[in-house]
């Protein structure tokens, strides 16, 4: 598997510096290339991981609850378990900016499912995947609910759409993104 992949939608470029596999499943540190006025997710939570980002060039905003930090390369930010957040670069220079997640999820599976589907034309103009399964299941397997929408439903919605298409061999498709059986 390639260490880098690229969203060819956004421009966002992550590297798997030290994945789960190689921490035995301590973390995943990722390494991140955003550009220019550069959009990252909408804000959400994790409740199984906390994350660290530590920016090394560049300025990143990170809003964490209701406060935005713009960090600078060296200043780091903790968001623990729970906590809505999300980043953007509202800057007009790149940012690279290393993200560890402890434990690390399946957030790399994630990631390069989701990177995948975009490369093949499976998303619609913003890059969200057309189809609503691999949605799901993207967002189960990255740990990942959206602020503002209630986090029991959307747990149990995802969990609802992920089994059925489980039964239906829907996610067999996605193993050529990773490179094995796709179980969540």
């Amino acid at each position: 598997m390639q260490r880098t992949v690229k969203n060819q939608v956004t421009g966002e470029q992550i590297t798997f510096v030290e994945t789960a596999k190689e921490t035995k499943g301590q973390y995943l540190l990722i390494e991140v290339s955003l550009p220019p006025q550069g959009v990252g997710p909408p804000l959400h939570i994790h409740d199984e991981f906390e994350e660290e980002f530590e920016v090394i060039s560049g300025s990143l905003t990170v809003t964490v609850g209701k406060e935005i930090h713009i960090l600078k390369s060296g200043d780091r930010r903790l968001v623990t378990l729970n906590m809505p957040h999300t980043f953007t670069n509202n800057h007009d220079e790149p940012v690279i900016f290393h993200v560890r997640l402890t434990p690390p999820s399946d957030f790399e599976d994630s990631v390069r499912i989701h990177y995948g589907l975009i490369d093949d034309g499976l998303v619609d103009a913003k890059g969200n995947p057309k189809d609503i399964a691999y949605t799901a299941l993207i967002l189960s397997m990255q740990n990942t609910l959206v602020a503002g929408i209630p986090y029991w439903l959307q747990r149990n919605l995802f969990k609802f759409i992920v089994s059925r298409a489980h039964k239906k061999n829907r996610y067999a498709a996605l193993e050529k993104y990773t490179g094995k059986v796709i179980k969540k």
